[in-house]
């Protein structure tokens, strides 16, 4: 009788050894899931230096802008922001990216150092998010990510610090954790206290310090909005150490496919529309160019009680708004001009005609201000012309190019940052004193208060015009308009406080 061999289970070594018989055989069994450490404070060696620069960070604009004036210290928190961002950018920085990083951080800062205002604190801030978009982003650098990345830190990366410290605390019993640490801290407490009273009977100095420790100083309202002031840094501080496209976006843009068929626009704006309102526009401004002609070179007089400098206030803001008006029509019909000959020729002589009236408001402005003296208001409405009659040559060039839309929005933007960063270099004050100061003879009435109102920066030009003159100006108010912007701190040091205070105590 045959007899079979039954060998209940397998030997443990065959069995480690064919360990891919049963692997092959066998359906796959889901991986045990292991819980990811979303703790983005300590996610990596780079979020944990992010904590002690923060710090650092906090620490620092405490002491510079804490109960301190401000002036330069604007300037020397930027660079130090700066880099600190390029210390913690994603990707390592190179010595020349570390190179042009500075550059544009050092450009963007100067005006802060030459003189502290609202549009030196403006270039510092779009300084710094450039510099952001740039340690993000890279070469895919644009106009609508630093727009994005502005909008969103004050917002999205406000709250970033807090949302990160939520997600690092760790998931456990409440209540098994509170006692466990009241029991871990119970015994250190007590015994703690026993030998500090021990120790401070046997050290006086120990004693008084301890005796100046005051526990109601923790109810002043002073030490509560410093710790206020450090939790707004904090939170306004930590996006710029952590920055990524998880929240500030990616830089992707999605595509939008155009919709099929004519727009509802096409009712308004079409060509046949377009070249009836080019008409139109054209013989009305045909109209008002003789007319300008007529009166600016006398053949055609002003009506009854209307004077001179009156006909030159009332036209000249008018006329730089009709200019713009035109730009824009250029621009929403620019897809239209540019295929149809006789459509084009009508923009050119329409745009050239808004050249003509942006020269004569010019000229109606000075006008007016030989009659009635320069001011900051008129000033910058001399700026502003040049910058419209700017925009409208790069009209017609991007016309005559063929050139998008986006060409000429960049170049008009580039044009508008570059009239802005050098008019933060410029002393207007001295530049109105010294021109209603000069210009006199010619003023209906000079306006020496509003000249001495003009602040600290025209002394220069009032203490030339008193020395050349020998009359009085302004007198006591301006010497303590001098004595209020002295500087006593470096911080509110700038350049042009320190050259007119220069010149001050060189002229006493």
């Amino acid at each position: 009788m045959r007899q079979e061999l039954i060998i209940n289970g397998v030997p443990d070594r065959i069995r480690l050894d064919a360990w891919w018989l049963e692997a092959a055989d066998a359906p796959p069994q889901a991986q045990p899931h292991r819980r990811k450490d979303r703790g983005p404070l300590f996610a990596s060696l780079r979020m944990r230096h992010a904590i002690p620069l923060l710090a650092f960070l906090v620490t620092v604009a405490d002491w510079l802008f804490w109960e301190q004036p401000a002036g330069i210290s604007v300037a020397v928190f930027a660079l130090i922001l700066s880099a600190a961002i390029m210390a913690m950018k994603p990707r390592r920085p190179t010595a020349r990216e570390w190179a042009g990083a500075a550059a544009l951080a050092l450009l963007s800062n100067l005006p802060a150092a030459i003189d502290l205002q609202f549009l030196s604190v403006l270039f510092s801030l779009c300084g710094l998010v450039c510099l952001m978009v740039w340690a993000v982003y890279g070469p895919a650098v644009s106009e609508g990510l630093v727009l994005r990345t502005a909008l969103r830190l004050p917002t999205i990366g406000a709250v970033l610090l807090l949302r990160h410290a939520f997600h690092a605390m760790p998931a456990s019993d409440l209540g098994s954790g509170a006692r466990r640490q009241a029991a871990s801290l119970a015994l250190p407490l007590l015994m703690g206290a026993v030998f500090l009273m021990l120790l401070a009977s046997a050290n006086p100095v120990l004693k008084s310090v301890l005796a100046d420790l005051d526990p109601g100083r923790l109810l002043e309202r002073q030490l509560w909005l410093r710790l206020m002031f450090w939790a707004v840094l904090a939170a306004l501080l930590w996006p710029c150490l952590n920055l990524s496209e998880t929240w500030l976006g990616s830089a992707m843009r999605a595509a939008t496919k155009p919709k099929a068929g004519p727009s509802r626009a096409t009712f308004l704006i079409n060509p046949v529309s377009v070249r009836n309102s080019l008409v139109l526009f054209n013989l009305l401004f045909l109209v008002q160019t003789v007319m300008d002609l007529g009166i600016l070179t006398g053949g055609v007089s002003l009506p009854v009680g209307m004077s001179y400098a009156s006909y030159a206030h009332r036209g000249a803001y008018p006329l730089v708004a009709t200019a713009l008006l035109a730009g824009v029509f250029t621009l929403v019909t620019r897809t239209m001009t540019g295929a149809d000959l006789t459509l084009r020729i009508l923009v050119y002589l329409w745009l050239a005609q808004n050249m003509f009236l942006v020269l004569t408001a010019a000229i109606r402005l000075h006008h007016y201000v030989n009659a009635y003296a320069l001011t900051h208001l008129r000033l910058a409405a001399f700026i502003w012309m040049a910058l419209v009659l700017a925009g409208l040559v790069l009209t017609v060039m991007q016309i005559h190019r063929g050139q998008g839309n986006a060409w000429l929005l960049r170049r008009c933007f580039a044009a508008l940052i570059g009239t802005l960063y050098i008019c933060s270099f410029v002393n207007f004050a001295d530049v109105i004193a010294r021109y209603n100061l000069t210009h006199g003879s010619t003023l209906a009435k000079q306006d020496t208060y509003y000249i001495c109102s003009l602040g600290a920066g025209a002394y220069p030009a009032i203490h030339a015009f008193e020395t050349e003159t020998g009359q009085r100006v302004c007198g006591s108010a301006m010497r303590y308009d001098l004595h209020k912007n002295t500087i006593t701190n470096w911080r509110e040091w700038g350049f042009r406080r320190w050259r007119i205070q220069a010149y001050y105590q060189q002229q006493n």
